[in-house]
C-alpha cells in the first residue's frame, strides 16, 4: 500500500487517530491528572483544529519539516472537505494527513519527533488559554 495514492482525507482520518493515541498516552503517563474528565479537558489543548493549525504554521516558519513533508501537508490542506471548509480546518486536515502518511510509511521515529515538538509548542504557548 503506497500512501501517495491514498485519498488525503483517509490519511487525515488515520492521522487523527494516531495523534489522539499519542496525546492520551502522553497525558496518562506524564501528567499528574488522574480523573478521566481532567484528562479529556487537557487533551483538548492538543486535539483541536486550532492547535493543529497554529502548530503546523509554527513548523512551516521554522523549517522543521522536510520538503516532502510540506508537500504531503499541502496535499491534505488543499483537499476539499465538507461544510467545515475553513482555513483552520484545512490546516488541521493537512497536519493529520501528514501524520497518517508518516504512519503508513512506518516512520514512527519521525512521528515522535514531530509529537515531541508539538508537546513543547503546546506547553510553551498560550494554547492552554484557548
Amino acid at each position: 500500500m503506497n500512501p501517495d495514492f491514498i485519498n488525503p482525507l483517509v490519511l487525515a482520518y488515520l492521522g487523527d487517530s494516531v495523534l489522539e493515541l499519542l496525546v492520551r498516552d502522553y497525558l496518562v503517563k506524564e501528567s499528574e491528572l488522574k480523573k478521566v474528565n481532567e484528562l479529556c479537558q487537557e487533551a483538548t489543548h492538543f486535539v483541536s483544529s486550532l492547535s493543529h493549525e497554529k502548530f503546523i504554521l509554527h513548523l512551516l516558519e521554522t523549517d522543521f519539516l522536510t520538503e516532502e513533508e510540506v508537500g504531503i501537508f499541502k496535499r491534505g490542506r488543499n483537499t476539499k472537505t465538507s461544510k467545515r471548509d475553513t482555513k483552520e480546518h484545512r490546516y488541521s486536515t493537512g497536519f493529520e494527513c501528514l501524520i497518517g502518511h508518516l504512519y503508513l510509511n512506518e516512520y514512527k521515529d519521525r512521528i515522535y519527533e514531530i509529537f515531541d515538538e508539538f508537546k513543547r509548542y503546546v506547553n510553551e504557548t498560550n494554547l492552554r488559554q484557548i
